[in-house]
């Protein structure tokens, strides 16, 4: 009366999921592997000028701005403008103390300050050996104050990181890192920062 269920079973279809971490997965490698390459030529192109450059010294860079004169320097601008719940402040109204601040490049959530390091996202030694080293003081401190080029990230996760750029190091959080390269790109070439690694 019933058919009988044919033997075998069918080759189960890619889950939707994982067929989009296969998508991701390749992108982030194709980007990567675009970023190294044009990294490489430009070295080979600017190579003759390594002997030229002088030793990095951060204080060239100058310190955290507070360009509105309202005691809070760039870096309790920063926290403020990251945070996504309300902020307190110490006494006398100078620094951010705690708030809530998601950093990207661990995808943690963080409700205290002293946790926290504002990161270059293109690093100020780097952008020294490939450029900055030129400027003047004044587009250095500029440069190091940008908004554009900073993050709240975990202390230890920025120290890691250190003065190296997307060839060499990449967010541990893997949903961040087309973002960050991309984000790293845009930076410089803004300021032009030459890409050699």
């Amino acid at each position: 009366l019933f058919n009988k269920p044919k033997t075998g079973t069918l080759p189960a279809a890619p889950r939707p999921r994982l067929r989009l971490q296969m998508k991701v997965s390749y992108s982030l490698k194709l980007l990567v592997q675009l970023f190294v390459s044009a990294l490489v030529a430009l070295l080979i192109a600017n190579s003759a000028l390594g002997d030229q450059i002088p030793k990095y010294d951060r204080d060239l860079f100058g310190g955290w701005s507070d360009t509105d004169r309202d005691c809070q320097n760039m870096r309790h601008e920063l926290l403020q403008k990251l945070s996504t719940a309300v902020v307190r402040f110490s006494e006398n109204a100078c620094r951010v103390t705690r708030g809530r601040w998601l950093d990207p490049y661990t995808d943690k959530v963080f409700f205290e300050s002293r946790q926290l390091d504002i990161d270059h996202l293109v690093p100020l030694e780097y952008s020294w050996n490939r450029g900055a080293h030129s400027w003047t003081s004044q587009k250095r401190v500029q440069f190091a104050n940008d908004p554009v080029n900073l993050f709240a990230v975990e202390k230890s996760v920025n120290r890691q990181k250190s003065a190296y750029g997307p060839a060499e190091w990449l967010p541990p959080n893997i949903k961040f890192r087309c973002q960050y390269i991309l984000r790293f790109q845009r930076v410089i070439k803004v300021p032009c920062v030459q890409h050699t690694p």
